[in-house]
């Protein structure tokens, strides 16, 4: 062991199956802060779990030790267990950042605090922005230390058998602005460094969580059960292509670093990532919290956006947001969120005022319509 400590909020398949594995392999004691007691008290008797990959090259196992759990309910133990960790991250879920953020903020306030740098690791933009707010509201002021934008991307589609190994694809992406970081690079190998964070979060926004979304939604709609299912359908999968590249010209217009094609093979990569029948991940879990997903800034309604905008083809985009909000299987978490805010003020509220006029009829015609 390195002597470094990094304490994690959430011991579920991010926490464990990117945050805990690349720290744990790192040499870092890692004390995951939980609010399910299960949970916690069999990592410490256990003390270790096993990260599944799964890649090209078959299946691989990988021990992780030197871990730990703390009930996230124990509010003293969990302040002292944060305030000696070098590095706080979270991987809880953007809507729960309002919860933690107390012990954060109490732990940031002792005089003994080791704390360093905190990263929200959650599929929201802004993400650490966010928790930084809900701290500093409990402070009073500036938290004094540093709270870097991330960027995470890693397929953990849930937990092996005894519901501490999880299984994960090979492939992640974990990366933290630069210009916000305090102190020297954490030495943790895989985790990067970057001075242009938006430009890479925008991208991993549409061309992999905008596509993800996509096939969910389209694969509920035509009865699939997977994701892997859903993209083998030709005809999700045509409609996924033209995505990708309305969403890889739309970037390419916005920044000099990518070309449109490099975006689209990006695109298409992740496309088969998602086909990957040996990693099982069920529509129903990446559909959850549609409301969140079909917002207006998000991953699929912001490209639609620019692209119209620009006269780019948005049929394909429009399908997908359409077969979102149509969603009604209630075995998808958060479904119940979306039906309330569409009885509300109907699916242009959920979509964002000042849609363009074509997108707006292209939609409304296919919610008269919905596609099959």
């Amino acid at each position: 062991m390195t002597g470094r400590r990094v304490v994690v909020f959430g011991a579920g398949n991010i926490g464990r199956g990117l945050l805990g594995w690349l720290f744990g392999r790192a040499g870092w004691e890692v004390v995951f802060v939980d609010v399910a007691p299960a949970l916690v008290e069999l990592l410490n008797r256990r003390r270790s779990y096993r990260v599944i990959v799964v890649g090209d090259a078959g299946r691989s196992s990988e021990l992780i030790e030197g871990v730990s759990g703390v009930d996230g309910t124990d509010t003293e133990r969990a302040t002292a267990a944060t305030a000696s960790a070098e590095l706080v991250c979270t991987a809880v879920g953007a809507g729960i950042l309002g919860r933690v953020a107390p012990t954060i903020a109490a732990a940031l306030r002792r005089s003994d605090s080791r704390v360093r740098n905190v990263l929200a690791c959650e599929n929201a933009d802004p993400n650490t922005a966010l928790l930084k707010q809900h701290v500093e509201t409990r402070m009073g002021g500036a938290p004094g230390v540093g709270f870097p934008e991330t960027l995470v991307d890693r397929m953990v589609p849930g937990s092996a058998s005894d519901d501490l190994s999880v299984e994960v694809e090979a492939r992640f992406e974990f990366k933290v602005a630069g210009d916000a970081w305090i102190g020297l690079h954490p030495g943790v190998a895989g985790l990067e460094l970057v001075d242009d964070l938006d430009l890479h979060r925008t991208r991993k926004l549409w061309l992999v969580n905008g596509l993800h979304a996509a096939s969910a939604f389209l694969g509920l709609q035509s009865g699939h059960e997977t994701i892997a299912q859903a993209v083998s359908d030709p005809r999700i999968r045509s409609r996924l292509e033209e995505m990708l590249v309305t969403m890889a010209a739309v970037l390419a217009s916005r920044s000099g670093e990518w070309s449109a094609g490099d975006l689209a093979d990006y695109g298409r990569s992740n496309l088969e990532r998602f086909a990957n029948t040996a990693l099982v991940d069920p529509v129903r879990r990446v559909a959850r919290n549609p409301l969140i997903k079909l917002g207006p800034g998000e991953r699929l309604v912001g490209p639609a956006r620019e692209a119209a905008r620009r006269g780019l083809p948005v049929g394909a985009l429009c399908d997908a947001i359409a077969a979102g909000l149509t969603l009604s299987d209630n075995r998808v978490d958060g479904v119940d969120d979306l039906v309330l805010a569409l009885d509300a003020g109907g699916w242009q509220s959920v979509l964002g005022p000042d849609l363009d006029g074509d997108l707006t009829e292209m939609l409304r015609s296919r919610m008269v319509c919905p596609a099959p």
